[in-house]
């Protein structure tokens, strides 16, 4: 967070707005929790689990959005199909 929702300004690393006294720690936790799962939906695209990788990034984009997990979706999106597609073609042979 760079800025209080609330009255915008700076954020100080306090979970109080130092301007407003806006308690920030709710948001903090969701932001967490999001940066977590990211970390998460990462090392699981490195090991390969594609289904366990989209799903760690759907959750984290639904508490916040992030290009990071967005792109871990994407890929995760694309490797799943490629996946199928393989599957398919080897069957229809």
């Amino acid at each position: 967070m760079e800025r209080c929702p609330v009255c915008r300004a700076r954020f100080k690393q306090d979970p109080v707005c130092s301007r407003c006294g806006a308690d920030l720690s709710s948001l903090l936790a969701i932001e967490t929790e999001a940066a977590a799962l990211e970390r998460q939906a990462v090392v699981l695209l490195g090991v390969g689990q594609w289904i366990e990788a989209r799903q760690a990034a759907d959750r984290a984009l639904a508490l916040q959005h992030s290009p990071l997990a967005l792109a871990v979706r994407e890929f995760a999106r694309r490797e799943l199909l490629d996946r199928e597609t393989g599957l398919i073609e080897r069957l229809l042979q």
